[in-house]
């Protein structure tokens, strides 16, 4: 009689928590109505990792040896960065674009790795793109403020 109660009882476990895996955790989750515990965390964690992969800020080198662009790939915002040598007067940051691309074009999200810096030819010119909405603009360096900042080249 103990035999039976164990297994009518082992076999009721293992019944409920098959249930229980099934409400959960669909074996497909593609069909399945809804999204499971189970996804969802692999969908964050893949998010995470593709995250991690793609560095938040780019510092692209230009044709002149004292200036980079640096690229916040998150948002598409840019600034000019100069270094000296001899003089701290000559060194610093300005800004190329302030405005968050990523809340103007596209849905909104803003992620690492989405905006990207192309050179051109012209050492003053970068193509900036924006890999999730296609939209693309000219980018424009120089130490004169009226000649620097960015234009769409969308239609």
């Amino acid at each position: 009689m103990k035999r039976i109660l164990i297994v009518s009882a082992t076999l009721l476990l293992l019944s409920i928590s098959a249930l229980a895996q099934t409400q959960f955790y669909p074996k497909d989750p593609v069909k399945a109505e809804g999204w499971s515990q189970r996804d969802s965390l692999q969908t964050h964690l893949l998010l995470r990792m593709n995250q991690k992969a793609a560095p938040a800020y780019k510092l692209y080198p230009t044709g002149n040896m004292w200036t980079f662009i640096e690229l916040e790939t998150t948002t598409g915002r840019m600034w000019q960065v100069h270094y000296s040598v001899e003089s701290s007067d000559k060194a610093g940051v300005v800004p190329l674009n302030i405005l968050n691309l990523a809340l103007l074009y596209g849905n909104g999200d803003s992620y690492a790795g989405r905006f990207e810096l192309y050179k051109t030819q012209n050492m003053y010119n970068f193509i900036l793109l924006d890999t999730d909405s296609g939209a693309v603009w000219q980018a424009q360096w120089s130490y004169n403020e009226s000649n620097r900042g960015i234009i769409p080249l969308n239609k």
